[in-house]
């Protein structure tokens, strides 16, 4: 069950974490279509590829996972008792699957970079690496969206909120702000066109 973002205007700022769910969510679907081009033997560009590999370290990593891990999990702690052990749980499952994440990124990287230099096994670790990459975050929205975000939710209040939101707009300003979201709003539309 996916959490309705506008019916619930407490919510925020949880829907900011949200709303970039949809775009990393887009670049997943994108990653099958690659799995899937990867199975029939499609080629696919060399541009594509990077594209994904960048967003993946970049967005999701940096501007997405940061803002989790360093601000909205960091908040969660003085709301340590508050919390179950269930929910405690969860959270160390994300920050690993985070860390699992961009390891499967750095080794699309890799692969991809072997790939073009001609490697034969490199396109069966490209493959190995978005599959994992989809099933790992596939399962990690649904953990965060049906569990960990509603249960942090009910224990913030709303100065709690507000400073959130406010940590995370001055965090957006440090990694380029509205312009870097955009930029990689336009990346996946790229992408979307590329891979169609």
């Amino acid at each position: 069950m996916r959490l309705n973002l506008r019916a619930d205007v407490k919510m925020y700022p949880i829907e900011i974490l949200l709303d970039e769910h949809k775009l990393v969510e887009r670049v997943i679907k994108l990653v099958e279509k690659v799995r899937s081009k990867l199975k029939k033997k499609k080629e696919i560009p060399a541009t594509s590829f990077w594209k994904l590999v960048d967003f993946l370290r970049s967005y999701a990593d940096v501007i997405h996972h940061s803002k989790e891990e360093d601000i909205l999990f960091m908040q969660m702690r003085e709301h340590e008792a508050e919390l179950s052990e269930k929910v405690w749980d969860q959270i160390g499952v994300l920050i690993d699957e985070h860390i699992q994440g961009l390891d499967l990124a750095n080794e699309m990287h890799k692969a991809i970079r072997d790939y073009q230099r001609g490697s034969v096994s490199a396109r069966k670790r490209i493959l190995r690496s978005v599959t994992s990459y989809v099933d790992i975050m596939k399962a990690h929205f649904k953990s965060e969206e049906d569990e960990v975000f509603p249960a942090m939710v009910k224990v913030l209040s709303k100065a709690e909120k507000d400073k959130m939101a406010a940590d995370f707009k001055r965090f957006d300003k440090i990694v380029g702000g509205t312009a870097a979201h955009r930029s990689y709003e336009k990346i996946v539309a790229e992408l979307e066109k590329e891979l169609s």
